[in-house]
């Protein structure tokens, strides 16, 4: 048990016992298992966090690659709580008794993760890697003997596979893979030196096991044969190759190669007899010495072309132009010439009949023997390449036609073809879809162009640069060809011009490398409705599109739509997202694609723009029906679905919000760009009831601003009024209390000057939330029945359920429960007749927290589940995540500890998706309770912990009474009863300056509990 300090309100989460004056190095090991000071690490949890931060030494390692690898599949919503637990339990095993920020701890809280300070002797890889640097300059010094050595002490580093007891994800997967193959080059090295040294006994002895665990190890097993050969053991040598050989057919369906074949060919003349003294055609481009990345891409290719076949292996690498299909196509057909030893040959331009015949005489068919007709030529290549092997590279194909001609005729050649189309058409051929490159690919290829220290020197900006590139290596390869043109330009110069949307695009070109003409040639290849679909979706700049987007555009049939969509996707300028959520085909542009098309001239662009914002409010419309989502929703009911869109809305309104919100806050600002102010103002209105409740993000603050300014600019007061409301309602839902109440006070006011008693009433339920939770329940409690007044005067029922809502909470938190539940029965009334199912699932969530309370556990159950069935059908993941929340409480008072822990985190993860802090933070309260409750106390401190900081950010004193009780309750269970007092004191103190007499009379009870004792 981790105690408290003597003082609760100094708590810190990670700040517990002494320092350590001793000044220990912990030496640490990753050359096998995980080890620090030469001790295994334990628990699992704890090595994989160990070894991420070893891999990342003196960097800081942020806090979710740390969860990513804890949880490569999927991450339980205490996955933050558990990491920092885990460093916790680090921290006290690296350097006992130094507190957390001691200038002395090793493990130090980063730039929102963690950084590990490890000198560079302390880390057994750094000792590998120097002792192989030296063999290698060594070597190239030319002194074999010092290398040799220098490599050998390298390889007595190693006690087992690297990292081999830790369990990880993607990152420690592969820096284990990668030490490994350091391994297995530096153990190739130093056996070909000790060979040159004529060490060939020791060789041999050092080398029979490993050819026998790797059978298909061609360089062991040549040097396995040169060592055998130099001591007169030819017969042995024979029989190595031959065995390789076998398995080299069997396992991987292969010959040998050059290197084996080379290491036997003095042993028996057969070994490379037979073949045709001729000059083996390899006509591939010279490879790309600054390739980089694309290392998954490359095997895949690899193992589709060489795999065993009874036919030639056809595959296609289809792109966007930029993506580098060429470089790579370049790149794989170099790493596998040994495979195709009897030519490598590329596609020239020409016709098919022209490509054919230089293929032929490539082959040693003179002019005399080569046929004139296509027909006769493509059975002369078929004939030629039967029992060949023979790679073709057919780089930016038009068409299937053009690769069908070409085909050769043996199961030994393979074809491998890149092409701005998918080739769909083509038979047998496997396509391979070319992504975009990943960050960390991109940053390496800038690197490699521009210099890594250029990049170290500015890393957020080098960082922002590959972002804006968008992937595409042609346009890393430009911005790098720029940065290492202009050595003494800051990257942040180039990254603020490339950002210019007007002209973005202009500097992606140097020299005959220009990403916008790449685009341009795709482009010109498309029709005009395609063409003009593009630029339509150019100049409305949305994340996403769907098929209604584009036949709204065009203002053109679905299937027209349908029609343009895919064959933009074919022409790689329109990429598919799949299905979303409403089971609508999402499709998206990538960025540069969408600078291109926003540049072209469309006559009709007004006019499209205006028909898809009245599109998107009609949808939105729709959407708010069925919900009743919205503080003001549209006063007439939307008209009979009747577009597959329309009907994908009324069958699922959550999801369709959900997968429309960002394009919902790129319209609004569009338009407030644009200056159709009255738009701006009804796309946020709409935002403000469709918007997933995510308080903090940026997109959703953006739109509630924009739409305020907007109705301002109109000079329309009760639109003003309206979207001064629904920022109250962002502010309060971050937690913000204060300056919540005060857009509610703004809104207020201008609803009364308007004589609105409609809206006025709806405003007052709002700020009686947030007066609520401050303690304010005087004017809480008039506000209310203020609001219930009014909404009976203008018969708004909506209204009256919601404050009908708020009044039974107030109830609830003075304690007398028998009133709330008469507030919450009534809501429910009044949601029910009104067809708001989420009304009745709020109203049912309520009830059943006052059944909870009184002890009627099987009442409240039913409710609850009824609360989530309804959320979950109307994809209400916010209210979904506070009736879970319930549920884990219920559980965990009936005692069903693993059901509880199951609903709470599912919580967690679902309010941190959302991105809602200050439902969360009640989440991790809960939690805490949960933990001291299965008696895991470190655990439950951090909770709680975590949750008052929140509380104390926010300014949410009721939070931080809660945090206290949980907390005091804790310390009183494991025995601190002055830290339990002093904190329960805190707890109770603040619920009665709220006026919140039930949780007032819990943290009093608590204490009573712990003085009487």
């Amino acid at each position: 048990m981790l105690r408290p300090p003597a003082r609760w309100d100094t708590l810190d989460a990670e700040d517990h016992g002494k320092p350590d004056a001793g000044g220990h190095v912990i030496r640490y090991g990753v050359l096998g298992p995980l080890t620090a000071d030469g001790e295994r690490v334990s628990p699992g949890q704890h090595r994989t966090v160990l070894a991420t931060l070893l891999i990342q030494a003196n960097e800081a390692v942020p806090t979710s690659t740390l969860v990513d690898e804890l949880w490569p599949d999927r991450a339980p919503g205490s996955a933050t709580v558990m990491v920092q637990m885990c460093v916790s339990g680090l921290r006290k095993l690296l350097a006992p008794g130094v507190p957390a920020r001691d200038p002395r701890q090793v493990l130090r809280t980063y730039r929102g993760g963690y950084r590990l300070e490890v000198p560079d002797d302390a880390l057994d890889q750094a000792s590998f890697l120097a002792l192989a640097e030296r063999g290698h300059r060594l070597a190239a010094e030319r002194d074999p003997k010092g290398a040799a050595q220098a490599l050998r002490e390298a390889l007595e580093l190693w006690r087992a596979p690297a990292l081999q007891d830790v369990t990880g994800g993607a990152v420690v997967n592969a820096h284990a893979t990668w030490l490994d193959e350091q391994r297995a080059a530096v153990l190739e090295q130093r056996i070909a030196l000790d060979l040159t040294l004529g060490a060939h006994r020791a060789v041999i002895a050092e080398l029979r096991g490993q050819v026998a665990a790797e059978p298909t190890n061609e360089a062991l097993a040549a040097h396995l044969v040169t060592a055998l050969a130099a001591v007169g053991r030819q017969g042995e040598a024979l029989a190595v190759f031959e065995r390789t050989r076998a398995a080299l057919a069997t396992e991987l369906g292969v010959r040998p190669g050059r290197r084996l074949l080379g290491a036997v060919a003095g042993l028996r003349p057969r070994v490379t007899a037979g073949r045709p003294k001729r000059v083996v055609p390899a006509q591939l481009p010279p490879d790309i010495a600054d390739f980089t990345g694309r290392t998954e891409i490359v095997a895949e290719i690899g193992r589709a072309l060489t795999a065993p076949a009874s036919a030639p292996r056809v595959l296609v690498l289809c792109g966007q132009g930029g993506l580098g299909k060429s470089a790579l196509a370049v790149h794989v057909a170099h790493l596998l010439r040994e495979r195709f030893p009897d030519a490598q040959l590329v596609a020239g331009d020409g016709s098919a009949a022209e490509v054919l015949g230089q293929f032929l005489r490539a082959l040693g068919v003179t002019d005399d023997e080569l046929p004139s007709a296509l027909v006769d030529r493509q059975h002369l290549w078929r004939t030629r390449t039967a029992s060949s092997r023979v790679l073709v590279l057919v780089d930016g194909a038009r068409d299937e036609q053009q690769v069908r001609a070409l085909l050769p005729g043996g199961s030994g050649c393979a074809v491998l073809v890149t092409s701005r189309r998918r080739l769909l058409g083509l038979e047998g051929a496997r396509t391979v879809e070319l992504p975009e490159l990943a960050e960390s690919e991109a940053l390496d290829l800038l690197a490699a162009l521009a210099g890594r220290a250029r990049l170290d020197a500015e890393p957020g900006e080098a960082r922002e640069l590959v972002r804006l590139c968008g992937g595409l290596p042609l346009a890393v390869r430009i911005v790098g060809a720029k940065l290492a043109a202009h050595a003494h330009e800051p990257i942040a110069d180039l990254v603020a011009r490339l950002a210019d949307r007007h002209r973005g695009l202009g500097e992606l070109r140097a020299g005959d490398l220009d990403v916008r003409a790449t685009v341009d040639v795709s482009y010109a290849e498309c029709p005009e409705p395609q063409r003009r679909a593009l630029r339509l979706l150019g100049h409305a700049g949305l994340p996403t599109c769907t098929r209604w987007t584009v036949a709204t555009l065009l203002d053109s049939a679905a299937d027209t739509a349908r029609d343009v969509c895919e064959g933009l996707v074919d022409a790689q300028l329109l990429q598919v997202g799949g299905r979303d959520a409403a089971g609508l085909v999402r499709y998206r542009l990538h960025d540069l694609i969408a600078a291109f098309a926003a540049e072209q001239e469309e006559p009709g662009a007004a006019d499209a723009m205006e028909r898809l914002v009245h599109g998107y409010l009609a949808l939105a419309g729709r959407a708010h029906d069925k919900l009743r989502a919205s503080r003001f929703p549209p006063a007439a009911p939307p008209a009979p679905a009747t577009s597959a869109t329309e009907r994908a809305v009324q069958a699922d309104p959550g999801g369709w919000r959900h997968e429309e919100s960002g394009n919902l806050v790129a319209l609004t600002r569009w338009t407030y760009r644009t200056g159709w102010w009255r738009h701006t103002w009804q796309l946020a209105d709409a935002f403000a009831g469709l918007a997933e409740r995510r308080p903090d993000d940026p997109g959703v603050r953006d739109v509630a601003v924009l739409g305020l300014l907007a109705a301002r600019r109109t000079g329309d007061r009760r639109a003003e009024a309206m979207s001064l409301c629904a920022l109250g309602d962002l502010r309060w839902e971050s937690g913000r209390a204060g300056v919540a109440a005060r857009y509610y006070a703004l809104a207020s006011t201008a609803f009364e000057e308007l004589g609105d008693d409609r809206g006025l009433a709806r405003v007052l339920t709002a700020r009686a939330d947030v007066d609520i939770e401050r303690g304010r329940l005087d004017r809480a409690r008039e506000d209310l029945r203020r609001a219930l007044l009014l909404a009976q005067l203008c018969g708004d029922r909506q209204c009256r359920a919601d404050a009908l809502d708020q009044l039974g909470s107030l109830l609830a938190d003075i304690g007398d429960l028998a009133a709330a539940e008469d507030c919450f029965t009534n809501s429910r009334q009044v949601a029910e007749s009104l067809g708001s199912l989420r009304g009745v699932a709020r109203a049912e969530k309520r009830l059943a927290d006052v059944l909870r309370w009184r002890g009627e556990h099987e009442q409240a159950r039913e409710r609850l589940e009824t609360a989530l069935e309804i959320s979950r059908e109307h994809a209400d993941v916010h209210w979904e995540a506070h009736v879970l929340r319930s549920l884990g409480e219920l559980d965990r008072a009936t005692g069903d500890l693993a059901g509880s822990e199951r609903s709470l985190t599912r919580a967690c993860e679902l309010f941190t998706e959302l991105g809602h802090r200050h439902a969360r933070a009640y989440v991790l309260y809960s939690l805490g309770e949960l933990y001291a409750d299965q008696e895991l106390p470190e655990r439950a401190e951090l909770s709680l912990a975590a949750c008052r900081q929140v509380f104390q950010a926010l300014d949410d004193r009721r939070g931080q009474g809660y945090a206290l009780l949980g907390l005091g309750r804790l310390w009183a269970r494991h025995g601190d009863g002055d830290a339990a007092i002093a904190t329960l004191r805190a707890a109770a103190g603040i619920f009665a300056r709220l006026g919140h007499r039930r949780c007032e009379r819990t943290a009093l009870s608590a204490l009573a509990a712990v003085t009487t004792v």
